[in-house]
């Protein structure tokens, strides 16, 4: 810009075209910055080549009677040249990657170590030692100002092998702040904790989801993602913001697990261990060898699940929400006497979060109906709170949860975690970066419906999380 100054200043007769050039050239600059910020590192390349010229002609600006030849041979003509090809291929590029989708990649990884006393012919045996965590690929193409989309691809080790998992892949169209609807596979919106935090464990401040919220594959009891339409958006409402969910998907269904004997086997795990339940659930043979399946591919028989999450933050009280919740679905699994229960579930939370508290507390309430055995409706029970100050770069936290499962209940009866359980855990987060945590857990559970078996045991986890 200095030099573009002093050699404005110079008779027109001498820079007028010298001038004229370096004015377009400054025009392409502008152009170039406006098309994508992706140039900044090449624009700033070309502002030191001028801040070179500039330098040169120092002394020639200095001195009011060096002759305008002094000024110009300081600018010969093949830097203006070499300047204008810079902008040109510059501006080029950029135009022909106008119309590129952008894709910002963002990614959350953890290691750690753990070890556990559980030791029960029932519930099983828990590993111990160090451990690799996960790898998650996060997306979110960027298609203009509607067209939405979010992928989530984890790598995680189960049992000594790698196993590759698409979490999430849902396109959405945003109409406006108030609506939103997304197609495809998505975490479910029930709760609060199941939609704010994923499978980067860095995010949220424990190390461990409250147990009956993990996913389907670690021990979870509803159906963390669905597959389908959500709807949802935020709207004003009165001193405040009203904020909905409602969605429509595949029902799931409950098959075997990998790794355990399948459910219509005359040796299942009930059958082997004829003591370790309570009679009712050992009736049949079928009970604790099943896990959660989402229904990615659909089905034979489309069975949907629908639900809601309606919740308020008011302006009063920044950082609260409160919210109700609810889901519906037809679930069958594939016992040999093929149960099929209808899941109800209705429930409500609660957040507080500022920049030193977080408290978090959800409810629900199950009165699933036996629709192929008629033996009625069975009533169970979920919650956890949980609650975290931060001390500078320390976040001690505390959580209580519980479960109460009928074991009368097919849903929870066939499931491998559908057992009710008594847990409390404390734990100390250490943030070593802003996009790195140390966290340290200690737990005691309490593991009952095992009858003669019932399991009590001390678990303490490591846990180091990043992010980029």
């Amino acid at each position: 810009m200095a030099i573009l100054l002093a050699i404005s200043t110079a008779p027109a007769t001498v820079l007028a075209t010298d001038a004229d050039s370096i004015k377009a050239l400054e025009k392409k600059l502008e152009q170039s910055m406006r098309m994508n910020e992706r140039s900044l590192q090449l624009i700033e390349e070309l502002s030191a080549k001028v801040k070179q010229l500039e330098q040169a002609n120092a002394t020639a600006r200095s001195s009011q009677a060096a002759p305008v030849q002094a000024v110009m041979q300081s600018v010969p003509n093949e830097k203006i040249d070499e300047l204008e090809r810079q902008v040109t291929q510059l501006t080029s590029g950029l135009s022909r990657r106008s119309d590129d989708a952008g894709l910002p990649i963002h990614g959350f990884a953890d290691v750690g170590l753990g070890r556990s006393s559980e030791d029960n012919l029932v519930a099983g045996r828990q590993r111990r030692g160090f451990n690799v965590g996960s790898f998650d690929l996060y997306m979110t193409p960027q298609f203009g100002d509607r067209v939405k989309t979010l992928i989530e691809l984890i790598f995680e080790v189960n049992d000594g092998e790698l196993a590759t998992d698409l979490e999430r892949l849902q396109i959405g169209y945003a109409f406006n702040d108030a609506a939103t609807v997304w197609l495809g596979r998505f975490h479910t919106p029930y709760g609060y904790w199941n939609t704010a935090f994923h499978h980067g464990a860095q995010i949220q401040t424990s190390v461990s989801r409250p147990v009956f919220l993990d996913f389907e594959d670690k021990g979870g009891i509803l159906p963390s993602h669905t597959t389908g339409v959500w709807l949802n958006g935020g709207l004003p409402l009165g001193p405040g913001k009203l904020g909905y969910d409602g969605y429509i998907g595949n029902s799931p269904s409950i098959a075997g697990a990998a790794g355990v004997t399948p459910l219509n086997n005359p040796t299942s795990l009930s059958a082997a261990n004829p003591t370790g339940f309570n009679p009712t659930v050992n009736a049949g043979s079928y009970a604790g060898a099943g896990v959660l399946n989402m229904q990615m591919s659909g089905n034979a028989t489309h069975r949907p699940s629908v639900g809601y999450n309606l919740w308020y933050e008011p302006k009063a009280l920044a950082g609260l929400r409160l919210g109700l919740h609810g889901l519906h679905a037809t679930v069958v699994d594939d016992s040999s006497d093929n149960n099929r229960t209808g899941l109800n579930m209705l429930g409500a939370y609660g957040v507080f979060s500022d920049e030193n508290w977080e408290v978090m507390g959800e409810y629900y309430r199950f009165r699933n109906k036996d629709i192929s055995g008629n033996t009625g409706t069975h009533g169970s029970s979920a919650r956890y709170l949980q609650a975290g100050y931060v001390i500078g770069l320390y976040t001690p936290y505390a959580r209580v949860e519980s479960t109460h499962l009928d074991q009368r209940d097919d849903y929870f009866a066939v499931q491998t975690s559908g057992r009710s359980y008594k847990r409390q855990t404390v734990g100390l987060r250490y943030d070593v970066d802003p996009k790195a945590a140390l966290k340290l857990e200690y737990g005691r559970t309490r593991k009952t419906d095992l009858g003669v078996a019932d399991d009590a045991y001390s678990d303490t986890r490591v846990l180091y999380s990043i992010r980029f």
